[in-house]
């Protein structure tokens, strides 16, 4: 096999087996090294958008020498050393300049040839649900779950530690002979225990007929607009598509608790500081009290990420959350603006032409609404993310942001588009004049490249996450993880993915599109720092941002693709200066 392809098989299968007790092992690692993360925080301050200056004849309190540091400035300058005075980057250049800059009591560390680059920046991840996984959710992974005769042995085992009438809520990625089960293969295992099956993508899942009962789900109940209730021969078959459809049953489901989102949040923290991610941007925040619980984490001082929040709009009625929002804004938490998603997944993407999956016309936002709510949030100053898959719900929103920035046009409003996963050809220009970034995920393709191409058809398979067309094109794309939707929560995953453009079946999906190292790793960090508004503050190793840099066990350009994607720990990962991850022996 060709050393730059992805994953093999059992690599993705282990990968998605320990992946979820990474947290466990992170924080395990982390309290080894003896560090306390509550002393990292940086002070709160009015959140600024210009570099940092510094006071006459300044000396390095830090300083990292003799490296290969990527620096990711506009000339993507490689340096030896570079020097920090508190939270923000002095200079950088020779090792010897920088050792000279540096005051008597500085600390000094030696790379000995190591890479440094700029924290990396998730500009889509679901981070507080990375952590629900292993505690509010049951996982049914690979490779105890690979089959519907997997998923009911694990869950006959579950129950048996339950009391009647008590709820699983389980996750699962794939079943090989059967891609979305149904009540039936549920209820023979758990006729008495509701159970609700969601695919870790959070655009289905299959409740049991117990589930349904609870909450009174029956034939005669109607799909919500935005929704399937799935039915064949007017019997519900327990598959509900879209969140519209998953929240009636949501209602009867045990309540995710604020201690469960807080714990769920300090753990995924552990986990995403050992990868090197230094800043996130949660933009599917569907609770007041979950946006309340990450500002106070970080007051508290435990909460030391960089983290973006976007309040998600689910239905009409969540416009009342607004006015609910503490609009912070400092060097640590910004609220930052709203997320709606105007398609599903692959089975529910909105597209100009039919697909394979369950609905290809529906859009789950009434269109004339959703235009003008898109822009009355346009004139709240505040950014705009919307979730598409298909190239008919991308047109749909880019229309709905020039009808906004006409009526109200500001300077770079950076509203965006999530995933784009298939985009027609005209599209790239609109995307490019409106100055919309893309935020995208290519650790998709080799996830969902081989199903794509079942359910868009070969002749759209050039049209699926057109990365270099975008580049090209002038436009800006940062692309992440969105963890937990996929297993692959680490950058080395997503810079891989981005460069290889392989499916699991290891054909490659548009290989014309693939990205170099650097503009993989551009899009990794200046570009996701753009991406929320903050590419003068970070994103890339230059005088007066702040030192979010991680140090590389080795050097990720000289890696093969299977080797940086199965990378998922570094050596040191700083945030404003601070150590706050180092892996035991570096």
């Amino acid at each position: 096999m060709d050393e730059n392809r992805f994953l093999s098989r059992s690599e993705f299968l282990k990968l998605v087996t320990t992946c979820l007790g990474g947290a466990v092992l992170a924080c395990q690692k982390s309290n080894k090294a003896g560090y306390d993360m509550s002393s990292t925080l940086p002070t709160l301050s009015l959140a600024t958008q210009e570099p940092g200056t510094f006071p006459a004849d300044v000396r390095a309190d830090l300083v990292l020498a003799n490296g290969n540091i990527m620096t990711v400035d506009p000339n993507n300058s490689i340096v030896q050393g570079v020097a920090v005075y508190q939270d923000k980057i002095l200079q950088t250049g020779t090792s010897e300049d920088m050792l000279a800059l540096a005051a008597p009591d500085a600390q000094i560390i030696d790379l000995a040839g190591r890479t440094l680059t700029p924290g990396l920046i998730d500009p889509h991840l679901h981070f507080r649900g990375y952590g629900l996984l292993t505690s509010y959710y049951t996982a049914f992974n690979p490779p105890e779950v690979i089959d519907i005769a997997g998923m009911q042995s694990l869950l006959a085992d579950v129950i048996k530690g339950l009391q009647p009438g008590e709820w699983v809520n389980g996750t699962y990625y794939a079943l090989r002979d059967k891609p979305i089960p149904t009540k039936e293969d549920l209820d023979p295992v758990s006729p008495n225990n509701p159970v609700f099956m969601m695919h870790i993508g959070g655009h289905w899942g299959t409740a049991n007929s117990a589930a349904l009962q609870s909450a009174n789900i029956t034939n005669k109940t109607r799909s919500p607009e935005g929704g399937i209730i799935d039915k064949a021969n007017g019997e519900v078959t327990g598959v509900l598509f879209n969140h519209r459809a998953m929240d009636i049953l949501r209602k009867a489901a045990p309540p995710i608790t604020d201690e469960l989102i807080r714990q769920s949040i300090v753990e995924t923290q552990t986990l995403m500081a050992s990868c090197g991610v230094t800043c996130f941007h949660d933009n599917n925040i569907r609770d007041i009290d979950a946006i309340r619980a990450y500002q106070e984490l970080t007051q508290q001082g435990q909460l030391f990420l960089r983290n973006n929040l976007y309040l998600t709009l689910e239905w009409p009625s969540d416009l009342e959350k607004i006015d609910q929002v503490d609009v912070i804004r400092n060097d640590t938490t910004r609220f930052a603006g709203y997320k709606f998603l105007i398609d599903g997944q692959g089975p529910t993407a909105h597209t100009h032409e039919p697909h394979n999956g369950q609905e290809w016309q529906m859009t789950t936002w009434e269109t004339k609404m959703f235009k003008d709510t898109v822009k009355t949030l346009h004139d709240t100053g505040l950014q705009i993310c919307v979730h598409c898959i298909g190239d008919a719900a991308t047109d749909l929103v880019l229309e709905a942001y020039r009808n906004a920035i006409n009526a109200n046009p500001r300077s770079q409003p950076r509203h965006r588009i999530e995933h784009a996963v298939l985009t027609a050809p005209q599209s790239t220009q609109t995307i490019k004049d409106l100055d919309v970034v893309v935020s995208t995920q290519p650790a998709f393709i080799y996830l969902f490249g081989d199903g794509w191409k079942s359910l868009f058809g070969e002749n759209r398979m050039d049209r699926i996450m057109v990365t270099k067309e975008w580049l090209e094109s002038g436009v800006h794309m940062a692309i992440g993880s969105d963890a937990p939707s996929t297993p692959f929560y680490y950058p080395g995953a997503s810079l891989a993915g981005a460069m290889t453009r392989y499916s699991f079946n290891e054909t490659p999906v548009g290989p014309d599109q693939g990205l170099t190292f650097t503009e993989a790793l551009r899009a990794h960090t200046i570009e996701g720092a753009y991406a929320g508004h903050q590419e003068n503050v970070l994103g890339s190793i230059e005088s007066g941002k702040f030192a979010d840099m991680v140090v590389w066990p080795q050097d990720p350009s000289q890696m093969n693709a299977r080797e940086l994607g199965l990378t998922t720990q570094v050596d040191m990962t700083f945030i404003g200066g601070k150590l706050v991850y180092q892996a035991e022996g570096s």
